[in-house]
């Protein structure tokens, strides 16, 4: 029965036929998911919304431009009273892709991200931070067909501010990528 079972699978990737190569098209992606923030205790974990575009210059080499929007992140200072920060980051990044069979991608993203924070306080105190830094990511990726995939990420974005120990974040996504 095994033997039975493994011919199975086996006839099905090898008979699987290759989706479209994509080289030389445009993508554009969007991603929803949950990031944490380090260097901040007591702070509550945002969620983050995620908008990317890119272009393929190769079945395994993209490069990609991205904004995420992260939700406001809240605290009760014993100073100040409730505090909040906002945070948004601008990402541009080569991303590598290791096909595993037709359908199914690990991908990998190095690149630069150009990080903003904001403060606001119940005093009325505000204030904006920004530091840029390396983008690292890493994850999964489901091509559900030739133009649509599915997606899974994790990303650190890296430093947001220039204090000690600084604010910095990473997210755990899933996403949808639709290809031109």
């Amino acid at each position: 029965m095994k033997k039975i079972v493994i011919a199975t699978l086996l006839s099905a990737f090898i008979a699987t036929p290759a989706l479209a190569d994509n080289t030389g098209k445009f993508y554009v992606a969007g991603d929803f998911g949950s990031a944490t923030y380090s260097g901040l205790p007591g702070w509550s974990n945002p969620n983050v919304i995620r908008i990317a575009g890119g272009f393929h210059f190769s079945p395994v080499f993209a490069v990609e431009m991205g904004y995420s929007m992260f939700g406001d992140s809240n605290t009760i200072d014993p100073l100040y009273g409730p505090a909040a920060i906002s945070a948004s980051s601008f990402q541009v990044a080569a991303v590598g892709s290791l096909p595993l069979s037709p359908q199914f991608d690990l991908i990998g993203k190095l690149g630069l991200a150009s990080n903003v924070e904001d403060y606001s306080d119940s005093t009325g105190y505000t204030a904006s931070y920004s530091r840029s830094d390396l983008l690292i990511g890493f994850g999964a990726q489901f091509n559900v067909n030739s133009q649509v995939s599915v997606r899974a990420l994790y990303d650190d974005y890296g430093k947001f501010d220039n204090f000690f120990p600084p604010m910095k974040a990473t997210s755990l996504s899933l996403g949808v990528v639709y290809n031109f």
